[in-house]
């Protein structure tokens, strides 16, 4: 991969794109427009469109379920299955970074299929970043769910080795996962959920786990101790992770969500763990709040950029939340001097 130097870089996140239609943003019709204005050709330029987790929805699913939905939901939008193709025709490379409702990704054989899909000439043209995109100097693009003790899946790497083991769902979809359920029932399912997590955590923290994560820098590029430290930022604890469960059910209940508007804390630590192993970037992206924002994070360098959503349920307080057809994306540029610019964008289908 071209590591940044006279490149553009597009990111887009939360499209949630399902076999179904129904969003009233219609973000799987209106992508198609946005790829063809803004990802044209551009011969001499290196272009890479990311997608920054949520692309689709497969929570919970197995693998064979997996297989089936993606199919089923390029069906159900061929004008985003085409748009993305005539990206890959056009030299644009494909980036999917896993979120906690597209984690399934991360298995190597749901992984192949969306690269059969859409780059059945050259696989190579679509790649998943079951945890994150880093680009040496350039940025770092990780969902955010991780640091989000309600949507944590600490394995994640176990299941891009094996495709199978470190799905358990988190504590806040296992109680969404079966809606039809009683209430106690659903909290049982959280409650399996938390302990769950509680063991994923002691595993990640052991040798076992230190050996993916050595592969996992040997992929990225970047140094072991710093991945090592990213992936142990966060952690999931029950003692602080039933209450916060308990908010977020009740102001769900009441048609309401937890506001922010400023970058999450973990943004700032993962500047300074990058930083402090001679690995900062320019730009740190994410993405999952739904909260489209861009900020300086203080004493440091880097800017902090969450991407948004394209899907109806936005929570932050910029222009997309006061027009529902502007849709929140992040543009960098990359001079051949390694000097980046860019920023968060917002497009608009009838824009000139």
């Amino acid at each position: 991969m071209n590591l940044g130097r006279g490149t553009r870089w597009l990111l887009v996140s939360d499209l949630h794109l399902d076999v179904t239609d129904d969003d009233p943003r219609n973000p799987g019709r209106v992508l198609p427009g946005f790829l063809h204005r803004e990802v044209p050709a551009a011969p001499g330029m290196q272009q890479h469109l990311v997608f920054v987790g949520d692309t689709f929805e497969l929570t919970g699913l197995s693998e064979n379920e997996s297989l089936a939905r993606l199919d089923s939901i390029f069906e159900r939008h061929p004008a985003t299955l085409r748009a993305l193709e005539a990206c890959v025709a056009r030299g644009v490379q494909l980036h999917f970074v896993c979120g906690n409702h597209d984690v399934e990704l991360a298995r190597p054989s749901v992984a192949a299929r969306l690269a059969a899909l859409l780059a059945p000439d050259d696989p190579t043209r679509v790649r998943v970043h079951p945890w994150l995109l880093y680009v040496p100097s350039v940025l770092m693009a990780e969902h955010g769910h991780l640091h989000h003790a309600l949507h944590r899946i600490p394995e994640v790497l176990r299941t891009a080795v094996n495709g199978t083991d470190g799905l358990d769902l988190p504590p806040l979809a296992a109680w969404h996962a079966h809606p039809t359920r009683s209430r106690l029932s659903r909290a049982g399912a959280v409650a399996q959920a938390c302990l769950a997590s509680e063991r994923a955590e002691r595993r990640v923290r052991g040798p076992a786990y230190d050996e993916l994560l050595q592969t996992e820098s040997q992929r990225l590029a970047l140094n072991g101790t710093a991945v090592r430290e990213l992936a142990r930022l966060s952690r999931f604890r029950t003692v602080s992770a039933l209450p916060l469960t308990a908010t977020r059910m009740v102001l769900a209940a009441t048609g309401r969500n937890i506001s922010g508007g400023q970058a999450p804390a973990a943004a700032a630590r993962v500047a300074g763990i990058l930083e402090a192993h001679g690995s900062e970037v320019a730009w740190y992206i994410s993405a999952h709040t739904h909260r489209a924002l861009e900020s300086r994070l203080e004493g440091s360098p880097t800017r902090y950029i969450n991407t948004g959503t394209w899907s109806s349920d936005v929570r932050g307080q910029g222009p997309d939340q006061l027009d529902r057809q502007v849709f929140p994306y992040a543009l960098i540029d990359v001079a051949d001097d390694g000097g980046t610019s860019g920023g968060l964008r917002y497009w608009h289908p009838d824009a000139g």
